[in-house]
């Protein structure tokens, strides 16, 4: 993440949400990996996601661009 740009980082974490919020949909087309506790977002339940999404918004805000 750090070689992205504003513009990257926003796309990327809209996408993981959005893949994270409904990995059923998504999980039929590409394996979507945490990238906080890297393990598939299918095995996720709803609170592991809560979480995990909650530590990535962390995570993007905390780098120094």
């Amino acid at each position: 993440m750090r070689d992205h740009d504003k513009n990257k980082i926003e796309k990327c974490l809209w996408k993981f949400v959005k893949e994270s919020k409904n990995p059923v949909v998504y999980g039929s087309v590409i394996k979507i990996i945490c990238p906080i506790c890297e393990k598939e977002m299918g095995d996720h339940n709803t609170s592991q996601t809560r979480e995990c999404v909650k530590q990535f918004i962390i995570d993007v805000e905390n780098l120094e661009l």
